[in-house]
């Protein structure tokens, strides 16, 4: 492990365990066991640091989800079911700890903040992940079905943050093979 993943991997444990704003660089470095140069050569601002961490979070996710999906269905509704059991099992996962951009967004409420901003493009990023799915798809609106799916998947998970084992999972998969069976139906 290089210097800007070990100052990575301890940020994102630290983020994970005590919250973004509790973290602060003097405890990151400690637990780093660096000097503050080494850090700030590496993120030269806690801003970027955070950003490495929603950036790293998000990348891991899609990249696990597109190693698991059957793409030689891509063209049929299935995968987007598929997808469905993918999230639920993420969310369902002991290391699932909620999504990180919700988590900074709500540590960094102002709007005009980069933090809050960038949380914002990654929401809207799966977003439009789940319409280019719904479009490959062959899903009439697929814009539409994306965002809805958004908002069942985001829920799921901010109340299984909150209450884990509650079933939001499982119930936001139902909810969200529903609105995929219905939107299939009309089809292009």
């Amino acid at each position: 492990m290089n210097m800007r993943e070990k100052i990575l991997f301890t940020a994102t444990n630290l983020f994970e365990s005590r919250g973004i704003n509790a973290s602060g660089v003097d405890t990151i470095i400690a637990e780093s066991g660096i000097a503050k140069a080494t850090l700030y050569k590496y993120f030269p601002s806690k801003n970027l640091l955070i950003t490495a961490y929603l950036r790293g979070k998000s990348d891991r996710f899609y990249e696990w989800l597109n190693s698991n999906l059957s793409f030689k269905r891509a063209n049929s509704t299935d995968v987007l079911i598929e997808l469905c059991e993918l999230v639920e099992q993420w969310i369902l996962t002991p290391e699932f700890h909620g999504l990180p951009f919700h988590i900074a967004s709500v540590e960094f409420p102002d709007p005009q903040h980069p933090i809050n901003q960038y949380s914002a493009e990654l929401s809207l990023e799966l977003q439009n992940y789940l319409s280019q799915m719904a479009k490959e798809a062959g899903i009439k609106e697929p814009e539409t079905l994306g965002q809805q799916l958004t908002i069942i998947f985001e829920g799921a998970a901010l109340v299984e943050r909150l209450s884990p084992g509650i079933g939001a999972a499982k119930r936001a998969k139902s909810a969200a093979v529903m609105l995929i069976n219905a939107s299939a139906k009309k089809k292009k």
